[in-house]
This record gives structure tokens, C-alpha cells and sequence, in this order.
């Protein structure tokens, strides 16, 4: 995959990432910038909970929704999640990867409690 640096604007080749798999260590070939901690700041909002999906399946779209951000420059996810267990499992889920460091942090939203925060980036 190519990678603009949003540093220099230099483009570089990078491998797709995984979330539970991503390389802090690929660096701008001309500035020496970490690509994949780069941020443009924003927020992607889904709503893995409303489309009659299992637990299953809203897991499946977190995880597509996570790499997708990773590999791009999505500083945070805002997860529409509900409030019954999928949102448990989500929290679950997003709990181990916050000890993993994949994620910075999660939170549910003091607004919305259907509505999960996670930070992916500083």
C-alpha cells in the first residue's frame, strides 16, 4: 500500500495492517516520520449494532472498522454499539486491546451511553 507522509508529502510503500498487527517502526523514507502514527485527526462514526447483526457479526465489524482506521489516518472510531450485549462484548474486546496497545483508549460517549469512543492515535 502506498502511504503519503504527512510530514513531507513523500509517498511510501507500506504493507497493509491488522489491528491486532501493525509496525510502529515503517518510517518516512525522506523525513524519517513514523507513517502509521501520522493523524489527520479525524473521527469515523459506524454503527455496528442496528443492522440485526449477532455478536458475531458486529465483532467482524469492528475488527473490518479497526483496520480500516489503522491503515488510514483516523485518529478515532465512534462506534454506535447500543446498549444490550453487543455493547458488552465490545467493551470487552476493546479492553484487552487497550492492554495490548493497539488502541490508546475507549470510552463510552457521556452524551450517548449507545455510543463507544475509541482513540487509535495521540
Amino acid at each position: 500500500m502506498d502511504k503519503e507522509c504527512l510530514e513531507c508529502g513523500m509517498m511510501n510503500a507500506i504493507p497493509v495492517f491488522d489491528i491486532t498487527n501493525w509496525n510502529k517502526n515503517d518510517r518516512c523514507l525522506k523525513c524519517d516520520a513514523v507513517l502509521i502514527l501520522q493523524s489527520d485527526g479525524s473521527t469515523h462514526t459506524c454503527d455496528i449494532a442496528h443492522g440485526n447483526e449477532t455478536v458475531e457479526e458486529a465483532l467482524e465489524k469492528l475488527h473490518q472498522h479497526l483496520n480500516t482506521a489503522i491503515n488510514n489516518y483516523t485518529r478515532r472510531l465512534r462506534l454506535i454499539v447500543g446498549g444490550g450485549l453487543i455493547k458488552d462484548e465490545v467493551q470487552g474486546l476493546l479492553h484487552f486491546y487497550q492492554q495490548q496497545h493497539y488502541i490508546v483508549s475507549y470510552s463510552v460517549d457521556s452524551r450517548n451511553p449507545g455510543v463507544i469512543n475509541v482513540i487509535i492515535r495521540q
